[in-house]
């Protein structure tokens, strides 16, 4: 477990990272548009605020910024869409449907994250770029295969309009 926690700023880190799987699992599971669900978003928002800033310290992997922080960038920019399209919604017209794509997005990078973190703790460094890169973007392909296929189900039980022919472009 050293290895796992070698600095404050990974322990804050990875506490975070864990909050955030289970606000994030559970946002997608639970019922939309509730009072539990503004709460546990919030919750994932912060835990993931935590989870970014302190990437950001941690460079154990290269010594340098690398691969994973480009993905913390993209994670930064996901999870920045998708909280402001609801803060903003106000003044965006097709503001669910970003925010759908941003949220779906960010839990799907930590996913990603999540079996990348694991793989590449856990397999020799010979296997990096099979075992984590190709494991990560597995999860990748196949969460947005599932945010695309579910985006349907989801525009009908939240009554998003729709464009025919276009799941996920937002107008």
């Amino acid at each position: 477990m050293a290895f796992l926690l070698f600095s404050p700023v990974s322990t804050l880190h990875l506490l975070a990272a864990l909050a955030a799987l289970v606000t994030g699992t559970a946002v997608l599971y639970r019922p939309k548009a509730t009072r539990a669900h503004r709460r546990l978003g919030w919750a994932y928002v912060g835990s993931m605020g935590v989870v970014l800033l302190t990437a950001f310290r941690i460079y154990t992997l290269f010594g340098r910024f690398g691969l994973v922080h480009w993905g913390a960038v993209g994670s930064a920019g996901a999870l920045l869409l998708g909280v402001g399209a609801a803060v903003g919604r106000a003044a965006i017209p097709a503001w669910l449907r970003w925010h759908y794509l941003g949220m779906g997005v960010s839990v799907t990078g930590l996913y990603a994250t999540f079996v990348v973190e694991s793989t590449y703790r856990l397999f020799p460094a010979a296997y990096f770029w099979w075992s984590t890169l190709g494991s990560g973007s597995v999860v990748l392909a196949v969460g947005g295969w599932l945010l695309s296929r579910q985006y349907a189900a989801w525009a009908a039980a939240y009554g998003v309009a729709q464009k025919p022919g276009r799941r996920l472009a937002p107008s």
